[in-house]
Formats: structure tokens, sequence, C-alpha cells
């Protein structure tokens, strides 16, 4: 981001997309957590880096990044669901509440890095199950059509994945 060919100190907003990266995962999952599309999660996301990378100057070193950032990410899923017009998921109170109690989307967003890692450790046949369920919003006999698998087996497939899911999100809490 810093295309001084002197390597001069990063600028403000170069330090905060810098801070944006490194904490990407954490914003996501708050984002995730709050809006119900991944389509319009990614938009959110974008947004939000759009809007920190504007007010840069308004951040206060030494003080949460990640609370700072998941509070412009709650206005933007707002914002995305009040253009979308679309029936929220959460209440804009629950929302606003969820964002203002920092220990709680910090909660959140490490649950959310946490799961992350525990998806990238599924079979791949168990991460397409979920990603069909989840964000396809497949049933199981749609997924055991695609599949080539029984109604029966899907659900039971979906079963340990989501069993394996919250077993290893635990240990990954636990890590710390």
């Amino acid at each position: 981001m810093n295309d001084n060919p002197h390597n001069s100190p990063p600028t403000t907003a170069e330090h905060v997309q810098l801070l944006f990266v490194r904490h990407e995962g954490a914003i996501r999952a708050f984002v995730r957590a709050l809006q119900p599309s991944l389509a319009d999660a990614d938009d959110v996301l974008q947004e939000t880096f759009l809007t920190i990378s504007r007010k840069a100057s308004a951040f206060e070193p030494g003080t949460s990044f990640v609370g700072w950032a998941c509070g412009i990410a709650r206005l933007k899923v707002l914002e995305n669901l009040r253009q979308k017009k679309r029936a929220n998921v959460l209440s804009e109170e629950a929302i606003n509440a969820l964002a203002e109690d920092a220990p709680a989307s910090e909660l959140i967003a490490e649950r959310g890095m946490a799961l992350t890692r525990c998806v990238e450790k599924l079979a791949p046949k168990s991460r397409e199950l979920l990603w069909r369920r989840y964000s396809s919003r497949q049933d199981s006999d749609e997924m055991a059509a695609g599949l080539g698998m029984t109604s029966t087996a899907v659900r039971v497939a979906l079963s340990k994945a989501r069993a394996f899911l919250r077993d290893c999100v635990a240990v990954e809490l636990q890590k710390g």
C-alpha cells in the first residue's frame, strides 16, 4: 500500500488500511453475523473498507480498531438493509445493541474467525454440503439430487459436519 520508494512511514490512511487487512477476518465475521446474504455481506465489507479509508484520521491509535471498524460496518449493514428494503433478520435495535457492546462484537468476530479456520479443516465434500445448505439455501432433497446421495445421507453428513464445527470452534476459542 505504500508506494513510496524511500520507505517512509505509512500515511494515516495506509496504516488504517493495513489494520483493516490484518483484522479483515474479524470484521467480515461481524458483518456476516448481521448480514444474511453472502453477496450483500461482501458489498458491505467493501463499503466499510472505503469508509474506513476515507475516515482514517478519525481513528484514535491505542483504541480498539476492530471495535471502531465494526461500528462503521454496523452502519453500513443498516444502510444496505434499508437500500434493499428487505425484512431484517435482526431488528435495527438488535444490530445497534450488538455493535455498541464492544465485547460482544469482538466475541462475534473471534467466533467467526474460529469458524472460518474450522471450515477450512473440513473435508471438501463437507464444505460443499454446508455451502449448498447455508449459502444456496438448498434443502436435503435438493442437495441429494445434486450430489448423487440419499436425503438421509445428506442429513447425516450435515449433522457430522456441524458437530465437528461446534467442537472445533470450542477448541479454537480456548486456544485464545
